[in-house]
Protein backbone atom coordinates (compact mmCIF):
# COMPACT_ATOMS: atom_id res chain seq x y z
CA UNK A 1 0.00 0.00 0.00
CA UNK A 2 2.68 2.31 0.89
CA UNK A 3 4.44 1.71 -2.54
CA UNK A 4 1.17 2.51 -3.98
CA UNK A 5 0.89 5.56 -2.17
CA UNK A 6 4.22 6.75 -2.36
CA UNK A 7 5.84 9.12 -5.30
CA UNK A 8 7.32 6.29 -6.79
CA UNK A 9 7.67 6.64 -10.85
CA UNK A 10 4.22 5.45 -12.64
CA UNK A 11 3.26 4.01 -15.57
CA UNK A 12 5.22 5.58 -18.88
CA UNK A 13 3.05 8.05 -21.01
CA UNK A 14 1.88 6.50 -23.89
CA UNK A 15 3.56 7.67 -27.20
CA UNK A 16 1.60 9.97 -29.25
CA UNK A 17 -0.21 8.06 -32.44
CA UNK A 18 1.17 9.89 -35.49
CA UNK A 19 -1.46 8.44 -37.40
CA UNK A 20 -4.08 10.47 -35.76
CA UNK A 21 -2.46 13.88 -37.25
CA UNK A 22 -2.28 12.95 -40.56
CA UNK A 23 -5.57 11.53 -40.63
CA UNK A 24 -6.65 14.73 -39.46
CA UNK A 25 -4.50 16.73 -42.05
CA UNK A 26 -5.95 14.76 -44.69
CA UNK A 27 -9.62 15.31 -43.16
CA UNK A 28 -8.61 19.42 -43.57
CA UNK A 29 -7.18 19.13 -47.20
CA UNK A 30 -9.90 17.39 -48.34
CA UNK A 31 -12.55 19.54 -46.49
CA UNK A 32 -10.89 22.96 -47.92
CA UNK A 33 -10.87 21.35 -51.49
CA UNK A 34 -14.32 20.23 -50.98
CA UNK A 35 -15.21 24.40 -50.30
CA UNK A 36 -13.10 25.23 -53.17
CA UNK A 37 -14.74 22.82 -55.64
CA UNK A 38 -18.13 24.23 -54.30
CA UNK A 39 -17.12 27.79 -55.17
CA UNK A 40 -15.38 27.22 -58.47
CA UNK A 41 -19.11 25.11 -58.98
CA UNK A 42 -20.75 28.37 -58.32
CA UNK A 43 -18.70 30.49 -60.71
CA UNK A 44 -18.70 27.85 -63.16
CA UNK A 45 -22.33 26.98 -63.77
CA UNK A 46 -23.64 30.53 -64.87
CA UNK A 47 -21.33 30.42 -67.53
CA UNK A 48 -21.80 26.72 -68.61
CA UNK A 49 -25.22 27.24 -68.76
CA UNK A 50 -25.31 30.47 -71.15
CA UNK A 51 -22.43 28.38 -72.78
CA UNK A 52 -24.96 25.71 -73.00
CA UNK A 53 -27.97 27.84 -73.97
CA UNK A 54 -26.35 29.67 -77.00
CA UNK A 55 -24.15 26.79 -78.71
CA UNK A 56 -25.45 23.56 -77.97
CA UNK A 57 -28.47 25.31 -78.24
CA UNK A 58 -27.94 26.90 -81.46
CA UNK A 59 -26.11 23.59 -82.68
CA UNK A 60 -28.98 21.41 -82.04
CA UNK A 61 -31.53 24.26 -83.64
CA UNK A 62 -29.21 24.26 -86.55
CA UNK A 63 -29.43 20.38 -87.12
CA UNK A 64 -33.17 20.54 -86.12
CA UNK A 65 -34.04 23.04 -89.05
CA UNK A 66 -32.32 21.08 -91.56
CA UNK A 67 -34.67 19.09 -92.19
CA UNK A 68 -37.14 21.96 -92.58
CA UNK A 69 -38.14 24.51 -95.70
CA UNK A 70 -38.25 27.80 -93.67
CA UNK A 71 -37.51 31.53 -94.44
CA UNK A 72 -37.62 32.93 -90.98
CA UNK A 73 -41.44 34.76 -91.72
CA UNK A 74 -43.56 31.55 -92.44
CA UNK A 75 -44.13 28.57 -90.51
CA UNK A 76 -41.63 25.60 -91.13
CA UNK A 77 -42.34 22.95 -93.34
CA UNK A 78 -40.76 19.63 -93.02
CA UNK A 79 -39.05 18.38 -96.13
CA UNK A 80 -36.85 15.68 -94.74
CA UNK A 81 -33.93 15.24 -96.48
CA UNK A 82 -34.77 17.16 -100.01
CA UNK A 83 -32.36 20.05 -98.40
CA UNK A 84 -29.53 17.58 -98.33
CA UNK A 85 -30.64 15.86 -101.60
CA UNK A 86 -30.80 19.36 -103.69
CA UNK A 87 -27.11 20.27 -101.69
CA UNK A 88 -25.68 17.54 -102.94
CA UNK A 89 -26.71 17.61 -106.64
CA UNK A 90 -26.13 21.23 -106.54
CA UNK A 91 -23.18 22.04 -109.14
CA UNK A 92 -22.57 25.09 -107.65
CA UNK A 93 -22.17 23.68 -103.44
CA UNK A 94 -19.39 21.56 -105.49
CA UNK A 95 -17.41 23.92 -107.30
CA UNK A 96 -17.14 25.64 -104.00
CA UNK A 97 -16.06 23.07 -101.82
CA UNK A 98 -13.49 22.52 -104.30
CA UNK A 99 -11.71 26.02 -103.80
CA UNK A 100 -12.46 25.40 -100.27
CA UNK A 101 -10.25 22.23 -100.53
CA UNK A 102 -8.18 24.40 -102.60
CA UNK A 103 -7.63 27.22 -100.42
CA UNK A 104 -6.75 24.64 -97.60
CA UNK A 105 -4.14 22.98 -99.78
CA UNK A 106 -2.26 26.69 -99.98
CA UNK A 107 -2.70 27.48 -96.40
CA UNK A 108 -1.17 24.21 -95.18
CA UNK A 109 1.21 23.90 -97.92
CA UNK A 110 2.24 27.53 -98.48
CA UNK A 111 1.14 29.60 -95.68
CA UNK A 112 2.40 27.17 -92.75
CA UNK A 113 5.67 26.50 -94.51
CA UNK A 114 6.09 30.11 -94.80
CA UNK A 115 5.46 30.89 -91.14
CA UNK A 116 7.63 28.35 -89.78
CA UNK A 117 10.71 29.74 -92.15
CA UNK A 118 9.61 33.13 -90.29
CA UNK A 119 9.77 31.93 -87.19
CA UNK A 120 13.21 30.12 -87.36
CA UNK A 121 14.38 33.38 -88.82
CA UNK A 122 13.38 35.33 -85.85
CA UNK A 123 14.67 32.67 -83.32
CA UNK A 124 18.04 33.26 -84.65
CA UNK A 125 17.56 36.08 -83.04
CA UNK A 126 19.20 38.32 -85.95
CA UNK A 127 19.57 41.97 -85.62
CA UNK A 128 16.28 43.61 -84.88
CA UNK A 129 14.42 40.03 -84.40
CA UNK A 130 12.32 42.50 -82.49
CA UNK A 131 11.04 44.97 -85.07
CA UNK A 132 10.55 42.44 -87.59
CA UNK A 133 8.36 40.22 -85.29
CA UNK A 134 5.86 43.38 -85.21
CA UNK A 135 6.01 43.76 -88.68
CA UNK A 136 5.58 40.56 -89.66
CA UNK A 137 2.34 40.41 -87.17
CA UNK A 138 0.70 43.70 -87.91
CA UNK A 139 -1.23 42.22 -90.90
CA UNK A 140 -3.23 40.27 -88.71
CA UNK A 141 -4.93 42.86 -86.69
CA UNK A 142 -5.68 44.50 -89.48
CA UNK A 143 -9.40 44.74 -90.89
CA UNK A 144 -10.06 42.40 -93.31
CA UNK A 145 -11.86 44.99 -95.35
CA UNK A 146 -8.67 46.93 -95.59
CA UNK A 147 -6.66 44.35 -96.17
CA UNK A 148 -9.58 43.40 -99.21
CA UNK A 149 -9.32 47.00 -100.68
CA UNK A 150 -5.52 46.89 -100.26
CA UNK A 151 -4.98 44.04 -102.96
CA UNK A 152 -8.33 44.84 -104.90
CA UNK A 153 -5.95 47.98 -105.70
CA UNK A 154 -2.55 45.82 -106.49
CA UNK A 155 -4.90 43.67 -108.73
CA UNK A 156 -6.82 46.48 -110.59
CA UNK A 157 -6.45 45.57 -114.66
CA UNK A 158 -5.45 49.28 -115.70
CA UNK A 159 -3.90 50.90 -113.04
CA UNK A 160 -3.44 48.00 -110.93
CA UNK A 161 0.48 48.00 -109.16
CA UNK A 162 1.17 44.49 -109.94
CA UNK A 163 0.45 45.04 -113.61
CA UNK A 164 2.36 48.11 -113.37
CA UNK A 165 5.45 46.33 -112.54
CA UNK A 166 5.21 43.60 -114.87
CA UNK A 167 5.11 46.34 -117.58
CA UNK A 168 8.32 47.45 -116.13
CA UNK A 169 10.28 44.34 -116.06
CA UNK A 170 9.15 43.24 -119.52
CA UNK A 171 6.61 41.05 -118.71
CA UNK A 172 3.48 43.40 -119.76
CA UNK A 173 1.89 40.04 -121.30
CA UNK A 174 1.64 38.09 -118.27
CA UNK A 175 -0.68 41.47 -116.97
CA UNK A 176 -3.97 40.47 -116.70
CA UNK A 177 -7.66 40.81 -114.80
CA UNK A 178 -6.15 39.21 -111.79
CA UNK A 179 -9.56 38.54 -110.29
CA UNK A 180 -11.70 38.61 -113.50
CA UNK A 181 -9.77 35.96 -114.98
CA UNK A 182 -10.97 32.19 -114.23
CA UNK A 183 -7.72 30.93 -113.99
CA UNK A 184 -6.05 33.24 -111.38
CA UNK A 185 -9.06 34.15 -109.47
CA UNK A 186 -9.19 31.57 -106.69
CA UNK A 187 -5.38 32.03 -106.05
CA UNK A 188 -5.62 35.77 -106.18
CA UNK A 189 -8.28 35.72 -103.34
CA UNK A 190 -6.52 33.11 -101.52
CA UNK A 191 -2.94 35.24 -101.15
CA UNK A 192 -4.62 38.05 -99.41
CA UNK A 193 -5.95 35.57 -96.69
CA UNK A 194 -2.54 34.04 -96.80
CA UNK A 195 -0.72 37.42 -96.19
CA UNK A 196 -2.86 38.37 -93.25
CA UNK A 197 -2.95 35.16 -91.15
CA UNK A 198 0.89 34.20 -91.56
CA UNK A 199 1.95 36.04 -88.85
CA UNK A 200 -0.76 34.36 -86.77
CA UNK A 201 0.75 31.00 -87.32
CA UNK A 202 4.73 32.52 -86.98
CA UNK A 203 3.75 33.95 -83.23
CA UNK A 204 2.99 30.38 -82.52
CA UNK A 205 5.65 28.73 -84.08
CA UNK A 206 8.11 30.92 -82.44
CA UNK A 207 6.78 30.72 -78.84
CA UNK A 208 6.27 26.98 -79.55
CA UNK A 209 10.45 27.45 -80.40
CA UNK A 210 11.13 29.76 -77.59
CA UNK A 211 10.05 27.44 -75.31
CA UNK A 212 12.43 24.13 -76.33
CA UNK A 213 14.60 22.80 -74.28
CA UNK A 214 18.21 24.38 -74.52
CA UNK A 215 19.90 21.51 -72.95
CA UNK A 216 18.42 19.26 -76.16
CA UNK A 217 19.49 21.37 -78.33
CA UNK A 218 23.20 21.58 -77.15
CA UNK A 219 23.23 18.43 -76.58
CA UNK A 220 22.94 18.15 -80.67
CA UNK A 221 25.12 20.13 -81.00
CA UNK A 222 27.94 18.52 -79.20
CA UNK A 223 27.36 15.27 -81.05
CA UNK A 224 27.92 16.93 -84.05
CA UNK A 225 24.75 17.76 -85.41
CA UNK A 226 24.23 20.00 -88.12
CA UNK A 227 21.85 22.75 -88.92
CA UNK A 228 19.16 20.87 -91.31
CA UNK A 229 19.78 17.77 -89.03
CA UNK A 230 19.16 19.39 -85.86
CA UNK A 231 15.85 21.00 -87.31
CA UNK A 232 14.65 17.58 -88.78
CA UNK A 233 15.58 15.17 -86.02
CA UNK A 234 15.19 17.93 -83.03
CA UNK A 235 13.17 20.75 -83.50
CA UNK A 236 10.55 19.19 -85.71
CA UNK A 237 9.36 16.36 -82.98
CA UNK A 238 9.78 18.87 -80.44
CA UNK A 239 7.36 21.05 -82.40
CA UNK A 240 4.83 18.74 -83.09
CA UNK A 241 1.54 20.30 -80.88
CA UNK A 242 2.61 23.29 -82.17
CA UNK A 243 2.45 22.47 -85.65
CA UNK A 244 -0.29 20.78 -85.32
CA UNK A 245 -2.78 23.51 -83.55
CA UNK A 246 -1.49 25.52 -86.40
CA UNK A 247 -2.22 22.91 -89.00
CA UNK A 248 -5.79 22.43 -87.47
CA UNK A 249 -6.08 26.65 -87.95
CA UNK A 250 -5.55 26.45 -91.14
CA UNK A 251 -8.32 24.15 -92.07
CA UNK A 252 -11.18 25.60 -89.83
CA UNK A 253 -9.94 29.19 -91.35
CA UNK A 254 -10.24 27.90 -95.13
CA UNK A 255 -13.77 26.48 -94.10
CA UNK A 256 -15.23 29.78 -91.89
CA UNK A 257 -13.93 32.46 -94.18
CA UNK A 258 -16.44 34.40 -96.14
CA UNK A 259 -15.13 37.68 -96.22
CA UNK A 260 -12.40 38.27 -99.04
CA UNK A 261 -14.46 36.71 -101.58
CA UNK A 262 -17.74 38.84 -100.66
CA UNK A 263 -15.54 41.56 -100.61
CA UNK A 264 -13.25 41.25 -103.78
CA UNK A 265 -15.18 39.30 -106.03
CA UNK A 266 -18.26 38.08 -104.40
CA UNK A 267 -18.07 34.18 -105.90
CA UNK A 268 -17.38 35.19 -109.30
CA UNK A 269 -16.44 35.16 -112.09
CA UNK A 270 -18.80 31.79 -112.68
CA UNK A 271 -18.88 30.91 -109.48
CA UNK A 272 -14.83 30.30 -109.86
CA UNK A 273 -14.25 31.93 -106.25
CA UNK A 274 -17.41 30.56 -104.64
CA UNK A 275 -15.80 28.99 -101.22
CA UNK A 276 -18.01 27.02 -98.71
CA UNK A 277 -18.34 30.46 -95.92
CA UNK A 278 -19.53 32.18 -98.95
CA UNK A 279 -22.19 29.96 -100.26
CA UNK A 280 -23.43 29.19 -96.76
CA UNK A 281 -23.68 33.10 -96.61
CA UNK A 282 -25.87 33.69 -99.50
CA UNK A 283 -27.85 30.93 -99.14
CA UNK A 284 -28.91 32.47 -95.51
CA UNK A 285 -28.81 35.96 -95.46
CA UNK A 286 -29.17 36.82 -99.21
CA UNK A 287 -31.91 34.06 -100.20
CA UNK A 288 -32.99 33.54 -96.81
CA UNK A 289 -33.35 29.94 -97.10
CA UNK A 290 -32.75 29.14 -93.51
CA UNK A 291 -33.77 25.57 -93.92
CA UNK A 292 -31.56 25.27 -96.73
CA UNK A 293 -29.07 27.19 -94.82
CA UNK A 294 -28.76 25.08 -91.67
CA UNK A 295 -28.32 21.98 -94.37
CA UNK A 296 -25.62 23.30 -95.61
CA UNK A 297 -23.85 24.13 -92.36
CA UNK A 298 -24.56 20.45 -90.65
CA UNK A 299 -22.59 19.62 -94.24
CA UNK A 300 -19.63 21.72 -93.91
CA UNK A 301 -19.21 20.52 -90.00
CA UNK A 302 -19.32 17.23 -90.86
CA UNK A 303 -16.86 18.12 -93.59
CA UNK A 304 -14.60 19.87 -91.13
CA UNK A 305 -14.38 17.32 -88.42
CA UNK A 306 -13.26 14.35 -91.29
CA UNK A 307 -10.79 16.84 -92.62
CA UNK A 308 -9.49 17.20 -89.18
CA UNK A 309 -9.37 13.82 -88.52
CA UNK A 310 -7.49 12.51 -90.93
CA UNK A 311 -3.91 14.18 -89.78
CA UNK A 312 -4.88 12.46 -86.34
CA UNK A 313 -5.69 9.23 -87.70
CA UNK A 314 -2.77 9.61 -89.67
CA UNK A 315 -0.28 10.37 -86.23
CA UNK A 316 -1.81 7.34 -84.54
CA UNK A 317 -1.15 4.77 -87.72
CA UNK A 318 2.29 5.71 -87.73
CA UNK A 319 2.76 5.78 -84.28
CA UNK A 320 1.08 2.15 -83.57
CA UNK A 321 3.55 1.19 -86.70
CA UNK A 322 6.70 2.36 -85.01
CA UNK A 323 6.14 0.87 -81.51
Amino acid sequence: AGRASGGGPGPAPRPADPVRPRRRSRLRRNRYRGRNLVVLAAFLLPAAALYGWLFVGAVGQTVLYSFYDWNAVSDPVPVGLDNFTRLVSDPVFGQALVNTLYMTALLVFVQLPGAFLLAWFLYRRVRGWRFLRTVYFLPVVISTAAVALLFGFLYEPNFGVLNALLERVGLDDLGRDWLGDPLTAMTAVSVPLLWKEVGLMMIILLAAMQGLPGEVLEAAEIDGVNGYQRLRHVVLPLLSRAIGLCLLLCITTAFKVFDFVLLMTGGGPGNRTEITGSYLYAQGFERFEYGYGSAVAVVITAVVVVVVSIPRLFRLVTGRRTA
